[in-house]
């Protein structure tokens, strides 16, 4: 029952989306993209709209399609500092998981440019938040934290694990901010019975 009343909430919003609404009380919404009612289990238990929100909100994602045994969409690759100066810092986002569910939302940024880093990381920030602030998603305050800090980091939220880890790549390093579906984790999929710590 929550299941179907949680899909036919994100389908009416969905329907919403870049739509005038005659509802006052809804006039001073700067963003069209709804809030997801349920969070981080509405937004992995519903792939395919998950994307084309993402996409709503300019990420430029490519379809969801099977890519190499998993279902993926990938976001353009955008500059986090001004793409006139190079080499450029740059943000990605893939998401992944099955036909109909997300197992897993990535995000990362390669810094390669250490002169515009802290401008960059800034902006990824910005990045990495807005979908978290507009669709209604636990967990802004730590992953900005982590992410300011460079400080690997894991932790568990309302629906969701997420993990913030840091990797040399040739000429800088990457900044990568990985949410996970719990019940996608590999102990989980493996079908161990450790009861989950809070």
């Amino acid at each position: 029952m929550l299941k179907r009343a949680l899909l036919l909430g994100l389908t009416v919003a969905l329907a919403g989306c870049g739509q005038a609404s005659d509802q006052p009380k809804d006039a001073p919404k700067a963003s069209p993209t709804p809030f997801v009612t349920g969070g981080w289990a509405t937004v992995f238990a519903h792939a395919p709209e998950t994307v084309s929100l993402l996409d709503r909100m300019g990420f430029r994602m490519s379809g969801y399609a099977p890519v190499q045994g998993a279902t993926r969409a990938i976001a353009q690759a955008t500059p986090m500092a001004d793409p006139s100066v190079s080499p450029v810092n740059m943000g990605n986002l893939i998401v992944e998981g099955d036909a109909a569910r997300l197992n897993e939302v990535r995000f990362s940024l390669d810094l390669v440019n250490l002169d515009t880093s802290p401008f960059a990381k800034t902006q990824f920030i910005r990045w990495v938040t807005k979908p978290m602030d507009q669709l209604g998603l636990d967990g802004k305050d730590a992953v900005t934290a982590a992410i300011q800090n460079e400080s690997a980091t894991t932790g568990h939220l309302t629906g969701a694990d997420y993990r913030v880890t840091r990797d040399k790549i040739d000429g800088g390093r990457r900044l990568v901010v990985t949410f996970t579906r719990p019940e996608a984790r590999p102990e989980a999929i493996s079908g161990s019975t450790e009861p989950r710590k809070q």
